[in-house]
């Protein structure tokens, strides 16, 4: 849950204890920013802006307060009034905690000497996505630190003591905003080498679809061959099968010639015989 900064709290009872106890005639407060009918969702940056009529001839501060549907403080913090045009401008964002739902919004922004405004905007929570939004967060920090340099701002208008301290405790949200920055610029490298290495991984796919591709090719051809060698062995077979049969016929043939040569021999002889025979 998104709480509010126990130093933007501090500021705002600092500054109720030491705003001037004289009174001027309570005003209104106007709003350019967000305009009328806005609408914000998830974790996004924006600004409150607006005027304070009349112009304060005095040291003055907005305190700004915005409720989500039910009423529940998700954001306040504290910003000084210009004596010159009677406008401030207060950096936050929307979302970040579970107090964010959907719904319209209400902000409220009191000046020291009781001049009021309010306006709404309409919100829109995202359903969670399992990841860790590292970049919404360091967003959502930066604003949080925005508003505690807002708050610090205001105190060092209101108390001239404190304000060495003040300029350390600023000194050192510049400098955790600074180490922020890098953070977000080397979150934003490595977001831009995953875009690389995806991209390869998207080249190494495609180069593995092509590859997968011309070993269904080979495939498809060595079944081929292999139906081709299948018929070759089969013809082999009928070929060695036909020659089986003409050899089987050749045997007989000679087999027949051989009886019919016997037989004449024999037929030759008894008739040799039997000449020999008369001739004695």
């Amino acid at each position: 849950m998104k709480t509010i900064p126990l130093l933007t709290a501090a500021g705002l009872a600092v500054l109720l204890l030491v705003s001037p106890a004289v009174v001027f005639g309570a005003g209104s407060i106007s709003f350019t920013s967000p305009a009328a009918g806005a609408a914000y969702q998830g974790t996004q940056s924006y600004s409150i802006t607006g005027t304070v009529s009349p112009i304060p001839s005095q040291a003055d501060n907005v305190f700004i307060s915005v409720k989500n549907p039910a009423g529940t403080i998700v954001d306040a913090g504290s910003v000084v009034v210009s004596l010159t045009t009677g406008g401030f401008s207060y950096a936050t964002a929307t979302g970040g905690s579970a107090s964010w739902t959907t719904g319209t919004y209400t902000i409220t922004a009191t000046d020291s000497y009781g001049s009021t405004g309010s306006i709404t905007f309409a919100y829109t929570g995202l359903a969670p996505t399992g990841t860790y939004n590292l970049q919404g967060n360091i967003t959502y920090i930066e604003q949080q630190l925005k508003i505690m340099n807002n708050t610090l701002n205001a105190l060092a208008a209101q108390d001239t003591t404190e304000s060495s301290n003040i300029a350390a405790l600023q000194q050192s949200v510049s400098t955790i905003t600074n180490n922020l920055q890098t953070i977000a610029t080397n979150v934003q490298a490595l977001q831009t080498s995953m875009g690389t290495l995806t991209t390869n991984v998207g080249t190494l796919q495609t180069d593995v679809t092509n590859m997968q591709g011309q070993l269904t090719t080979m495939a498809s051809n060595i079944a081929t061959l292999n139906q081709a060698v299948q018929a070759a062995q089969s013809a082999a077979q009928a070929a060695q099968k036909s020659a089986d049969n003409a050899n089987s016929a050749v045997s007989s043939t000679q087999t027949y010639v051989l009886v019919v040569a016997v037989l004449a021999a024999i037929t030759l002889v008894l008739e040799l015989a039997i000449l020999v025979r008369k001739l004695s």
